[in-house]
């Protein structure tokens, strides 16, 4: 299971990418890299077989493709990175939720704005950034407004918007949701929380048997109430550069 959700993970990735044309492949690899190093800046997709490691770090040293490694929990990849230099830097948990049987209390509707206009994923990209503290590019999110596959929603607390979350069905029917994220002034209010409960509905309404989700360890305690199971961890590597 912790391969399949991280490699849904890194479908995400790819149509992020793809959509805001900085998706690109190369020899055992692929990766996504928007300017001034925004969401998503990721190395994914390795392929031990074919990875030209000395081709991955060269471009890495010369910050043509990002120095951030994904990869699902496996040993062969761990050893064969740390092996040529490049360090463990963090690891965030791969979780699943069983939706057959899950049934929470309806949130309101109204407190969630679908994310349709430029103005609208401005405001998206402003509360992401806020909410995780890395750059969140109004341009990556302004073209993914109109695509099937993606669901983007902004929460409202009374006139301000406090949270966002968005949710990706996979060519499967599988959901992943992804982003949610509450800015600092609100946070302590149970506004994550009613965000997943609503993307859950929301991939309850697409007919998604299965949701996805990576989480860290203090998110990790809140979807674990929410039902979640842990599947083990998205593994990230960097290399040294001085």
């Amino acid at each position: 299971m912790n391969k399949q959700i991280i490699e849904h993970l890194f479908a995400f990735w790819e149509q992020i990418g793809t959509y805001g044309g900085f998706f690109g492949i190369e020899q055992g690899y692929t990766f996504t890299n928007p300017s001034q190093d925004s969401w998503p800046s990721k190395v994914f997709n390795l392929d031990v077989d074919t990875l030209d490691i000395q081709g991955l770090q060269q471009k890495i040293q010369s910050q043509t493709i990002p120095n951030s490694i994904g990869i699902y929990q496996s040993n062969t990849l761990k050893n064969n990175l740390e092996s040529q230099g490049f360090r463990l830097t963090s690891k965030i948990k791969a979780m699943a939720l069983d939706t057959t049987n899950i049934d929470f209390d309806q949130v309101a509707v109204s407190d969630f704005v679908p994310v349709e206009s430029p103005n609208e994923a401005r405001l998206f990209a402003q509360v992401a950034s806020e909410s995780f503290g890395y750059p969140v590019a109004p341009s990556t999110i302004e073209v993914l407004t109109d695509k099937p596959e993606l669901q983007l929603f902004l929460g409202k607390l009374g006139n301000s918007f406090a949270s966002c979350g968005m949710v990706y069905i996979d060519k499967n029917g599988v959901s992943g949701i992804h982003m949610i994220g509450t800015k600092a002034a609100y946070r302590g209010m149970g506004l994550g929380k009613k965000m997943t409960q609503f993307l859950i509905h929301q991939s309850q309404k697409a007919k998604s048997k299965m949701v996805f989700l990576v989480a860290s360890q203090e998110g990790e305690r809140i979807y674990h109430k929410l039902g979640f199971t842990t599947y083990g961890h998205l593994e990230s590597f960097s290399f040294p550069l001085y």
